[in-house]
């Protein structure tokens, strides 16, 4: 990513004010007035309301009175003439921000065979283009979107683009960033791009099977597993080692005819198997997954399977269908499958899709403007802003209908606010009510307010919320 020199900064930290950080290197005798030239050419004076020495510069806190024109470079110069252009700053952590751009419409990629149609929310971004690798050819080709409302570039690429890769390329702050689309369903090995899929051809065969009752969340008896270490053994008797199809195989035996895998799992007596992180995660280099091993608690795309646990991670389509087989061997054996949700953090703030093309709005941050680390793994997904909410249903929505889950485990529920646990409960329930919702209810240090956290202590407030 490039770095843009500036003789001085100037944010957009509130709908209607501006902070400009001037160096003490300057003359400052010569800064203020401050004017702040629109896109259309119109100089529109700043209120200067606070002014602080930092030590090494000066902050001068600026007040406007007209509205601002976002997805459009905005320019600030000083009296001496030195100028700056505005940076999208701490306003979109403001509610007047999230009232401004909350889009509730179709977000991700929309295949057909005559078209593809890409929908992004980047209300930040002064341009976005789509880049599209071809799937024989390997050509590439850039599209621009079109900016709509409340922040959404979208565009219809006509053709046949059914396994091209895709990653959306948008300008904010006048920086060129690449960015994997946050709503990606379908990825390419170690989640490098998007990839455009039919999902028609990811349908079973088979509808899914009528499972057993139970009758009540209480009577569920939970079975946690990973994916990779129930079949990994040498002696484990799957010839799937380690992979999805490993936990469609019956009747394997280990050493002494010792019942193993879905057999063994059949045994037991439990109603619902918990699969850990399956989600496309990092740590593992799907091109050699030997090499590494790790739980899946790095989370990378939220739509997307692993594709480490895939007989061929290089094709979009195999761990798609591989894990929805594995998912439904379970279910055809009256076992109810449980999604471990890891919404709470992702594996890096900074190199995240959700941060590249939003910086600052999808994390919390504390007092001082650092990013929050109420997690203990660098970042804390701000699950009370709008748009960060929908983010987070809409996936779990996704893996339901899609895949058939029949219930989420929430890895660090406390760090959510109540809002969204309500939204994530809600939704499910217009899906299927008998869909299991539970998560870690501890309360950790994210600058939330305690009675605003999804936490043990306002379970109450959380009807049909288990915790453990």
């Amino acid at each position: 990513m490039l770095h843009i020199s500036r003789t001085f900064a100037a944010y957009l930290d509130e709908i209607d004010q501006i902070t400009v950080i001037v160096p003490k290197a300057l003359c400052l005798d010569n800064m203020e007035p401050f004017v702040m030239t629109a896109p259309s050419g119109e100089d529109i004076p700043l209120v200067v309301q606070q002014k602080e020495d930092l030590g090494d510069a000066v902050k001068y806190v600026c007040w406007f009175s007209v509205p601002f024109q976002f997805g459009e470079t905005h320019w600030i110069r000083a009296r001496s003439g030195e100028d700056s252009d505005v940076q999208i700053g701490a306003v979109v952590r403001t509610a007047a921000f999230d009232d401004q751009f909350f889009y509730d419409g179709k977000l991700g990629v929309e295949y057909a065979k005559e078209q593809t149609i890409f929908r992004v929310w980047a209300p930040t971004a002064t341009a976005v283009s789509v880049k599209l690798v071809h799937p024989d050819h390997g050509d590439v080709r850039y599209v621009p979107l079109v900016r709509g409302e409340r922040g959404v570039w979208s565009v219809a690429v006509s053709g046949d683009w059914e396994r091209a890769r895709y990653m959306y390329v948008a300008c904010i702050n006048r920086v060129w960033r690449e960015a994997v689309d946050p709503y990606a369903t379908a990825v390419s090995v170690n989640g490098e791009y998007g990839v455009i899929v039919d999902w028609e051809k990811t349908k079973l065969a088979k509808p899914a099977p009528p499972l057993p009752p139970c009758p009540s969340p209480t009577d569920a008896v939970i079975y946690e597993l990973s994916i990779r270490d129930f079949t990994s053994h040498p002696d484990s008797g799957a010839v799937w080692k380690g992979k999805y199809l490993g936990l469609t195989e019956e009747h394997t035996r280990g050493p002494n005819g010792t019942v193993t895998g879905l057999s063994y799992l059949k045994e037991l007596g439990v109603t619902h198997v918990q699969l850990m992180p399956f989600a496309d995660f990092a740590g593992v280099d799907e091109r050699d997954p030997q090499a590494a091993y790790n739980w899946g608690y790095n989370p990378l795309h939220l739509y997307a399977p692993e594709g480490s646990y895939a007989t061929d991670p290089h094709d979009p389509y195999a761990r798609i269908v591989e894990l929805k087989q594995a998912i439904r061997a379970l279910q055809e054996n009256g076992l109810r499958v449980v999604m471990d949700a890891v919404y709470n953090h992702v594996y890096d703030r900074e190199q995240s899709p959700l941060e590249k093309l939003v910086p600052g709005y999808y994390f919390r941050y504390d007092a001082y403007g650092r990013p929050a680390n109420g997690t203990g793994v660098g970042n804390d997904i701000a699950s009370e802003r709008r748009m960060a909410r929908r983010w987070i249903v809409d996936s779990v929505v996704f893996w339901a209908k899609e895949y058939g889950i029949n219930g989420f485990r929430f890895d660090l529920m406390g760090v959510h606010d109540i809002e969204t646990m309500k939204s994530v409960r809600d939704a499910l329930d217009a899906i299927d009510p008998s869909i299991l919702v539970y998560g870690e209810g501890w309360d950790l240090p994210t600058p939330l307010a305690p009675e605003q956290k999804a936490t043990m202590a306002n379970a109450k407030r959380l009807p049909r919320l288990a915790y453990f």
